[in-house]
């Protein structure tokens, strides 16, 4: 019955643009495991998050007045809901979180980046021997944190400004929808800035905007989704319950929209490369079949002169 049903879809896929782009998209992220590369970006990016709070912390108890640090501070839990007030009686400015916290995120920072380089790398099927070295990788990604990294933070405040109800803004529904639309446009770009960087291959923006659009509007989504989950949900919690519960929501955010933004990051390899449609068998049957394998087979070059010829069997009709 599977194999009836597997033979029905490839016929379909034959007919339909669409399905077939959807099952080469689905079928190359399988075959490059894509999945783990976005486990780890997941990590190194969920690991990111708590040094730059503290970073936060630290220079909010240096820089506002004794007055006005419970109401910022209050104002910025209902921004990034990991900050509970009530855990923070005050704000105090210490060197040591400063440095420490510093270090912490830029560290994890820069393993965000380098990950996310490797990964869309073999999105892209970019052989070893073309990739970039350790220092040249160092510096791109100080470069991606400084530029994509200060969007990124942008952006979540015009998203929390738009969205909030405590913020003392009375934006009215065109200011809010405004401030959506402003939003999604700022994460929309950001991952086509990101899509074209965080790659060795050239590619152009027309390249990677499908992808772009895909992985920015889902990552709008998810941000309010896991943000109106925290903060509605989560915020009259059971104490521990709601910690642990808050977590696990901002862990599965690193983790979704990872694994969207690389499958978004294989559908612009899909289109670009027009590795459709796919076979759904074991065999090798069209021509994107054969490309798709060729280039696996191409990206495991080491060497600047190494050669990588691949041959495939007449198949018995």
């Amino acid at each position: 019955m599977l194999t009836r049903v597997r033979e029905r879809i490839d016929r379909a896929q034959l007919g339909s643009r669409s399905l077939a782009i959807a099952i080469a998209t689905f079928k190359k992220f399988s075959e490059d495991h894509t999945s783990n590369l976005a486990a780890m970006v997941a990590f190194w990016g969920f690991f990111s998050i708590f040094p730059l709070l503290l970073v936060l912390v630290t220079v909010l108890g240096w820089v506002l007045p004794a007055g006005d640090k419970a109401s910022v501070l209050t104002h910025v839990a209902n921004m990034f809901p990991l900050v509970d007030p009530s855990t923070v009686s005050h704000l105090s400015g210490a060197v040591w979180a400063l440095l420490v916290g510093l270090i912490s995120a830029l560290w994890s920072g820069i393993g965000v980046v380098r990950t996310m380089q490797s990964a869309f790398d073999s999105v892209w099927e970019v052989p070893y021997r073309d990739r970039l070295g350790t220092r040249a990788q160092l510096v791109r990604s100080v470069w991606v944190l400084g530029t994509i990294g200060v969007g990124l933070v942008v952006s979540t405040l015009v998203s929390s400004l738009a969205t909030s109800t405590s913020n003392g803004l009375s934006l009215g529904v065109a200011g809010r929808v405004a401030g959506y639309l402003i939003a999604v446009a700022l994460d929309v770009g950001l991952v086509v800035a990101g899509f074209r960087i965080l790659t060795t291959r050239h590619v152009t923006v027309r390249d990677v905007l499908p992808g772009g659009l895909v992985a920015g509007v889902a990552f709008f989504v998810l941000q309010e989704l896991s943000a109106f989950i925290i903060s509605a949900h989560l915020k009259n919690a059971q104490s521990t319950y709601g910690h642990f519960a808050t977590v696990i929501t901002i862990l599965w955010w690193f983790y979704l929209q990872a694994q969207i933004t690389l499958l978004a990051g294989q559908l612009n390899v899909v289109l670009r490369d027009r590795l459709y449609p796919r076979s759904l068998g074991k065999l090798p049957r069209t021509e994107a079949d054969h490309r798709a394998l060729t280039a696996y087979a191409a990206e495991r070059a080491y060497q600047p002169k190494e050669t990588v010829n691949v041959e495939f069997e007449q198949q018995a009709s």
